[in-house]
């Protein structure tokens, strides 16, 4: 468990717009900064949403799913799929009425074919981005499914295919698409580096993960290389706490990195134009969120060793749960609960914020987050959550709460929104529903 450290218990609404304005990066002038603080109170909303159709069910041979890493609506509303089985990605697109409009991907070493790829991204003109490690580059597909072009990972040049941890495109990173601009954006907050240890015979290398910067960038994948440009960045890049990102219309970027509730516009420039705060009290690890925690990690590595294959495996190779639980027990939890969970960000501009369930903390899948920096393993997505989700606008106007909710995976047009579901036998189920208009 990272540890984070705040000097204030119980914030008061001044205080926190205070530590706001002076945790903004020195690009950012103070003068241009409007704070805006949320109504503390909830407004409840309704959290019947109606289904408009599910994916998984084994109705349909076409449809039965192994691990979904990626989920991803485009402007017509119809849905892509990434879908990872056995090494293998293949990608799903499904019209608004859940029937198959194509399945693609298969692996090989010619063009349109997978080397190592675990996602894809739905661009809003009904195109995919698949990013293939292998190949070191963002496969580009037409509606039908069939290869348009390669845009090469930044710093590699034609042809060329350097060892996987030298590119900086393939540190681990989260990308999400920005459906005003077109293209991706990554967020990085860790990084891989390769060591080689020359005193054995033969050399042998290891991958070491470490922090790293927390910022944003833009992807663009106009060229036959594809580059990055930094759009956002954490007030403090040296801290261990949350960082969340979603894409605003007219390029800007909504973020939030501190344990208090804040969240932070970034300007096209880079420069934060507003903050919007919720003075929510900052509630301290005790002894029983210390517990409750613990005993919820002894439980969840406790499944992943009963349902054994790749996830009891980097355990093993990690000591076993044993020694995971072992440093869970000696980690001292320190400083605030962070308040922020999740965010995501919808068609219509709005902010979804998925807020720390009161228990203390929010469902964590230690052993998928392992897999995903170590090996690059992709993790089978479900809908974060539950808790309580806050709609708020960019300008700062609330909209109310949804009270004991999960985070959707995915928003469309029209309200559309997808959540990933697993059985008890980890066997995913996608399901697509309609929210209703106010908090699209």
């Amino acid at each position: 468990m990272r540890k984070s450290i705040c000097t204030q218990t119980s914030p008061t609404p001044a205080k926190i717009a205070l530590a706001v304005i002076t945790l903004v990066p020195a690009t950012s002038p103070a003068t241009a900064q409007q704070v805006v603080e949320l109504p503390l109170e909830d407004r409840l909303l309704g959290a019947d949403f109606t289904e408009v159709y599910r994916i998984g069910d084994g109705v349909r041979d076409w449809e039965l799913l192994t691990r979904v890493t990626s989920i991803g609506f485009d402007a017509q509303g119809n849905l892509h799929i990434g879908d990872w089985s056995s090494g293998d990605l293949s990608v799903l697109v499904v019209d608004p009425r859940g029937e198959l409009v194509v399945r693609f991907g298969q692996p090989g070493e010619g063009p349109g074919d997978f080397r190592d790829a675990t996602h894809a991204f739905a661009l809003p003109d009904g195109r995919t981005v698949v990013s293939d490690n292998g190949h070191l580059a963002y496969q580009l597909f037409d509606p039908t499914g069939a290869l348009e072009r390669w845009a090469r990972y930044p710093g590699v040049a034609q042809g060329e295919t350097p060892p996987l941890m030298y590119v900086r495109s393939a540190d681990p990173r989260l990308r999400k698409v920005d459906r005003w601009e077109g293209g991706l954006l990554a967020q990085v907050i860790t990084a891989r580096t390769f060591v080689v240890d020359s005193s054995t015979s033969p050399p042998h290398g290891s991958i070491k993960v470490g922090p790293g910067p927390r910022i944003v960038l833009r992807v663009s994948l106009d060229g036959d290389q594809a580059s990055e440009d930094q759009v956002a960045e954490a007030s403090d890049p040296g801290a261990a706490g949350g960082f969340f990102f979603g894409a605003l219309p007219g390029a800007r970027v909504a973020l939030s990195d501190t344990t208090v509730y804040v969240v932070k516009i970034a300007e096209p420039g880079g420069s934060i134009g507003r903050v919007l705060v919720r003075p929510i009290p900052a509630r301290e690890w005790d002894a029983r969120t210390e517990r409750a925690f613990k005993e919820y990690v002894r439980e969840t590595l406790e499944a992943a060793v009963a349902e054994g294959g790749d996830r009891a495996q980097l355990m093993g190779m990690f000591g076993g749960p044993e020694t995971w639980l072992r440093q869970i027990e000696e980690t001292e939890f320190e400083g605030p609960i962070p308040l922020i969970a999740g965010m995501e960000t919808t068609w219509e501009g709005k902010i979804w914020i998925l807020r720390t369930p009161t228990r203390g903390f929010a469902d964590i899948d230690l052993v998928g987050v392992g897999m995903r920096a170590l090996v690059s393993e992709p993790t089978g997505l479900t809908a974060e959550g539950p808790g309580s989700i806050d709609v708020i606008t960019p300008e700062g106007e609330y909209l109310g709460t949804i009270p004991d909710s999960r985070l959707p995976n995915a928003f469309g047009p029209d309200g559309l929104v997808a959540y990933v579901t697993l059985d008890d036998f980890e066997v995913p189920t996608v399901v697509v529903r309609r929210v209703p208009e106010g908090i699209r």
